[in-house]
């Protein structure tokens, strides 16, 4: 698992189903409920995530070592929902006050960790979703919709000529570097594949600055999207989650981190995790500030080919 336990052990479902269907508390759901009538495509969405969440949780079954891990199973599948309603319900075309740059952050680090759960078994959850890889079907999801939604807003923006040029490449190849110096001294070494340990911290590292971008670009900027509030929801849940299993198994095991001599990866994961719920809280509450309702636009007559109607 995630955790750095190695092997298998007997499946114990005790703890983790109750839990598992006690954590979709934490959803912010006022958004979609406020939309239920304007917006019934929504609607359909969360209720087809949930559902299939307490159909996963009445069936999850854990290993002993591994019995918080159905929580980065469902962080990422509650990021990958931010990004379903990101592509889906975004007013704006060309996607006012999106960076691009925060995408691109997110897609290297989904990409990154696919290189690592795709073929080894080291940093995939240890519970029964594995049995039919849930875990990497729902990274593969946000890569897809990510690339997706990176195409049309670059399209898009260099259809009607907005926003380019106002974010720099080197803000994201900076980010890049500096995520890689700091795997580089926080990595684990708990499954002796240098490879996989090396990319599995590359993505947190990524995971956790992915928001920079988009917090710098909230700042200067007066009006967002505001249909990308159900985006701004679940990057805050997904990153409780995260924060919460990490919390919960460095509790348990700190004193087996110490003795493995593993400080540096302990001290690294817990900052990822706190610079990860740092930066979503900062999004949010520039989110709600920056936040005005904007129609959407019609560009000279051109329709917006990626629109539904289109489609």
């Amino acid at each position: 698992s995630s955790a750095g336990s190695a092997g298998r052990h007997s499946r114990s479902d005790a703890p983790a189903c109750p839990v598992f269907l006690a954590t979709l508390l934490l959803f912010d759901m006022k958004a979609a409920m406020d939309g239920a009538q304007s917006r019934p495509r929504t609607m359909k969405i969360y209720g087809a995530f949930v559902i299939a969440c307490c159909i996963v949780g009445y069936t999850l079954e854990t290993d002993i070592n591994g019995k918080y891990d159905y929580m980065l199973t469902l962080s990422a599948g509650v990021q990958a929902l931010g990004f379903v309603l990101l592509a889906l319900e975004a007013k704006s075309g060309v996607g006012e006050g999106i960076s691009e740059k925060t995408l691109w952050a997110f897609f290297a680090a989904h990409v990154t960790r696919l290189s690592t759960t795709f073929w080894s078994e080291a940093y995939v959850p240890e519970d029964s979703t594995s049995d039919y890889y849930l875990y990497q079907a729902l990274e593969l999801t946000t890569v897809v919709l990510l690339g997706y939604h990176m195409l049309k807003l670059s399209t898009l923006r260099t259809m009607h000529d907005v926003g380019q040029g106002a974010e720099s490449w080197t803000i994201f190849i900076v980010l890049v570097a500096i995520c890689l110096i700091l795997a580089w001294f926080t990595k684990s070494n708990a499954h002796n594949d240098w490879f996989a340990d090396l990319s599995w911290m590359v993505s947190v590292w990524l995971d956790s600055f992915a928001l920079g971008p988009q917090v710098l670009m909230l700042r200067s900027v007066s009006a967002v999207d505001e249909g990308a509030v159900h985006f701004v929801a679940m990057s805050m849940v997904a990153s409780l989650l995260f924060a919460g299993f990490w919390a919960r198994t460095v509790s348990e095991q700190y004193s087996d981190f110490l003795r493995d001599g593993v400080q540096a990866f302990l001290y690294g994961i817990v900052s990822a995790a706190i610079i990860r719920v740092s930066l979503c809280g900062g999004y949010l509450y520039l989110f709600t500030r920056s936040t005005a309702k904007i129609e959407k636009p019609v560009w000279h007559g051109v329709e917006d080919p990626f629109s539904e109607d289109t489609l």
